[in-house]
C-alpha cells in the first residue's frame, strides 16, 4: 500500500485534480463576486434616483405651496386671479423649485427622467390640484 502513495504520484493527483479545482473554485467565487458587486451597485442606485425624486418632489411641492400663500392667494382676495396671474404663478412656482434644487440636482434628475422641464411642470399641476381640492 504504501507503493501506492509515492511522492511522485501525490504530486501527480494535485497537478491533475487539486490545482484544475482550486481554478474552478477561483472563477465561481469571482463570478460571484461580480454579480454581487453589480447587485449592490443597482440597489444604491436605485436608492439614489428615489432620494433625489423625493427631494425634488418635496422642493416642487415647497414651491407651490410659497407661491400659493405669498402670491395667488393675496391676488383671489382682491379677486384679480385670471388667466395672466394663473400663468405668472405658475412660472412662479417653477422657478422657485428649480432654485431649490440646484444645479447639481438639475444635472442628475436630468440623467434619471430625461425631460426634466415637462417634469417639473407636471409635478406642479399635480400639487395645485392637491392644494385646491384641501
Amino acid at each position: 500500500m504504501k507503493d501506492y502513495f509515492t511522492p511522485e504520484i501525490i504530486n501527480t493527483i494535485l497537478t491533475v485534480l487539486v490545482i484544475p479545482l482550486l481554478g474552478l473554485m477561483a472563477k465561481s467565487i469571482i463570478a460571484y463576486t461580480k454579480r454581487e458587486i453589480a447587485h449592490l451597485e443597482d440597489r444604491v442606485g436605485d436608492e439614489a434616483v428615489n432620494k433625489l425624486l423625493n427631494r425634488a418632489s418635496d422642493a416642487i411641492e415647497s414651491a407651490v405651496i410659497a407661491v400659493n400663500q405669498t402670491f395667488v392667494e393675496g391676488l383671489k382676495q382682491q379677486g384679480s386671479f385670471d388667466a395672466a396671474a394663473m400663468e405668472k404663478s405658475f412660472n412662479l412656482a417653477k422657478e422657485r423649485a428649480v432654485a431649490i434644487l440646484g444645479e447639481a440636482a438639475k444635472e442628475e434628475l436630468s440623467l434619471a427622467i430625461g425631460d426634466l422641464e415637462a417634469w417639473i411642470e407636471t409635478k406642479i399641476e399635480v400639487y395645485v390640484n392637491r392644494n385646491k381640492q384641501l
